[in-house]
């Protein structure tokens, strides 16, 4: 098959020779908006067990992302091993060394319109594609015979790979249609299940299966050696007995956790288990080794970072049944090595790539002599390389987003500041170009039970910047990957101390010379939408402005609304705990409810939403809107009818962002001599 050009060169050229320090750039407002917020040219670069070839995810000139496969020897030796007219590939891993599977969808179509993404399997020279799981009943076309295996996408989705040279999968079998909640089924648990993805044979992984089980602990040889049930609140590690039986090694709430409470993580290639859990004043998540026979935690962690939960992935290699290392996110992302000679590999090529944050992949197989970089920073998006360990070569071969050049982004910082309990709290900083004090957003993460922000490009934070503005991300109280002591802080805290804690960071920034008080808005969806619109509510004097987007408008509403996404369990037990509960905390939830609060928003505010949001319906946004328009509030309402808790299609990020670039213009005013 020959290469469309553009293809070509977003595989080939140098992605560092465009960005030479003797270049002029033009000023950042200059990028255009689509270069932040349009899906990647590159990514989800893997390399193959054997070390033969490296998989990777590109666009073509039609704009469909396809799998391509490379051959490590020769970089110039490539193919497109599975290209669709109607569907994009969206995800792809390895089974062996001969054939990959993956996943589909359609980045064109708005969220409305996605269809399940199902699961094929190929060889890698393109040929054999196969139905795995069946793309909602959609028929593909790519001119290839597709022999046919095809399992329901109601009942079965992608599990993980398996390291034992079968050519199997693990494929997760959910029991649903048991439970039926207001908006229909829903899954009481899983069961794992081989899957040949040469020949579409099922093979059981054992029997008398428990219920109530989302997660399975599965060695590289496909043994089953431990679950997780979550059910009643409670979260009970489980691990596999003789004769089929199972003991439970473990028990903690699942929504408070407990001192002696732990994350089943993985069984490494050496044949341990390994786990998270607590330790120190903070209660950061430190990596440990679990004896699963004796049910107990080894003492020492073999991973630990100060302030931030280990929560990485293991670099393995499974011929020698070593543990090379670890990847994680602290402050940075970063690598904990435990193999010398990858150590040193690790330093070699640091010192090639500086400034750079260079993530390392070498093959399963622990033979091959070339390996992955992934290379980024704040103001780099991922660029993609080999490194030849026989010859000492680094060879580059894509980057994630080559239209963006990192002369004209913007630096991020981290730093921790005190809110006024003496709570600590991260805060990630972008700064645009010139001097301060900027007009700022602060912008405020969703979840908010998630890490929000990390030490890399962000399309969204770069956007802002590159228009002259201040960015403030402030990791508040509830925030995971900071450690159980933050995130607990958060309960039952919606509105209260959660935005206390923004309003410190405001505060502070401006307390810094960094930014401008009289031009600063607060932004943000989900519950950053949320955040917004309490901003406005409580903190007022603050803030001269608020977009609030996929916004939870109040809290009684996430408990009623029939058709929201949220389970039966989260409901029944993880709500009362973590957010309030509807009777006894009535009083409180009517303070911080927007709705019931929507006379206090006199600031100027930006309202989206997505007509088929399931996760916070639109019924949020509809009713704040009436409440504000009898307030005679100044909003500004905008509906992507067929989106949903977020915007899916490029289109509408780009449109969003526009406008919104436009309504922070109209209420801030920034310095445009500043950009």
């Amino acid at each position: 098959m020959k290469m469309p050009s553009m293809l070509a060169a977003a595989l080939l050229a140098c992605p560092l020779a465009s960005h030479a320090a003797a270049t002029p750039v033009a000023p950042p407002s200059t990028v255009p908006a689509a270069d932040f917020f349009s899906f990647a040219t590159m990514n989800e670069a893997k390399i193959s067990p054997d070390g033969s070839a490296v998989a990777v995810l590109v666009r073509n000139t039609a704009g469909r992302r396809q799998l391509a496969v490379l051959q490590t020897a020769d970089l110039t030796k490539f193919k497109i091993v599975a290209s669709f007219e109607d569907f994009d590939v969206s995800w792809a891993r390895w089974v062996d060394g001969k054939s990959l599977v993956f996943g589909l969808g359609d980045e064109s179509e708005s969220a409305d319109q996605q269809r399940g993404a199902g699961l094929y399997g190929i060889d890698s020279d393109g040929d054999n594609l196969r139905v795995l799981i069946n793309f909602n009943q959609a028929s593909t076309q790519t001119g290839t015979a597709i022999k046919a295996r095809s399992l329901d996408p109601s009942y079965y989705s992608f599990g993980e790979t398996l390291h034992d040279g079968s050519g199997d999968i693990v494929v997760d079998h959910w029991n649903v249609n048991i439970k039926i909640n207001a908006y229909g089924s829903e899954a009481t648990g899983m069961t794992p299940v081989r899957l040949n993805v040469h020949t579409g044979a099922l093979t059981e992984m054992g029997t008398a299966w428990p219920d109530h089980v989302f997660q399975w602990v599965i060695d590289g040889q496909g043994k089953v050696r431990a679950g997780v049930q979550n059910d009643a609140g409670l979260t009970t590690i489980i691990a596999a007995g003789p004769g089929g039986t199972w003991k439970q090694l473990a028990q903690f709430p699942e929504y408070t956790g407990s001192a002696d409470s732990f994350n089943m993580d993985t069984i490494g290639a050496d044949g341990v288990a390994y786990v998270t859990r607590s330790v120190g004043a903070d209660g950061a998540r430190a990596l440990f080794r679990y004896d699963l026979a004796a049910g107990r935690v080894e003492d020492a962690p073999i991973v630990s970072a100060r302030g931030f939960d280990i929560a990485g992935s293991f670099v393995e290699d499974f011929r020698d049944h070593k543990v090379l290392g670890v990847h994680y996110d602290a402050d940075a992302a970063g690598t904990v090595w435990f193999d010398p000679a990858m150590k040193a590999l690790q330093a070699k090529i640091d010192a090639r790539l500086p400034g750079l944050i260079n993530q390392i992949d070498p093959a399963d197989c622990g033979c091959a002599q070339r390996v992955l970089v992934t290379s980024h920073s704040d103001r780099q998006p991922a660029l993609f390389f080999l490194y030849d360990r026989s010859d000492d070569t680094l060879i580059p071969f894509g980057a994630s987003r080559p239209k963006i050049n990192p002369r004209q982004m913007a630096d991020t910082d981290f730093v921790r500041i005190k809110a006024r309990d003496g709570q600590e709290i991260p805060v990630y900083v972008t700064k645009p170009h010139g001097k301060g004090p900027w007009p700022t957003v602060v912008l405020v993460h969703g979840g908010p039970w998630v890490r929000g922000w990390h030490w890399a490009w962000d399309g969204e934070s770069q956007f802002l910047a590159s228009r002259g503005y201040l960015v403030v991300k402030p990791e508040y109280r509830g925030s995971t990957g900071y450690g159980y002591g933050l995130q607990s802080a958060g309960d039952r805290q919606w509105g209260l101390k959660m935005q206390d804690d923004i309003a410190d960071a405001t505060t502070w920034a401006a307390q810094q010379g960094l930014e401008d008080p009289k031009r600063t808005c607060i932004m943000g969806g989900s519950y950053g939408g949320y955040a917004t619109l309490m901003g406005l509510v409580r903190y007022g004097d603050l803030y001269r402005c608020g977009v609030a987007f996929a916004a939870v408008t109040d809290i009684n509403l996430m408990y009623d609304v029939a058709w929201s996404d949220f389970g039966s369990q989260y409901k029944t037990y993880g709500m009362p705990q973590l957010v309030g509960d509807q009777v006894k905390d009535a009083a409180q939830l009517k303070a911080t409810s927007p709705i019931e609060q929507a006379s206090r928003i006199t600031r100027p505010l930006l309202l989206a939403h997505g007509g088929v949001d399931r996760r916070v319906p639109i019924i949020h946004a509809t009713r704040l809107l009436s409440a504000l328009e009898a307030n005679h509030a100044p909003v500004t309402w905008i509906e992507y009818k067929d989106e949903a808790h977020g915007w899916h299609r490029p289109e509408t990020r780009i449109s969003f962002y526009e406008d919104v670039q436009k309504f922070l213009d109209a209420n801030t005013g920034p310095d445009l001599s500043q950009r």
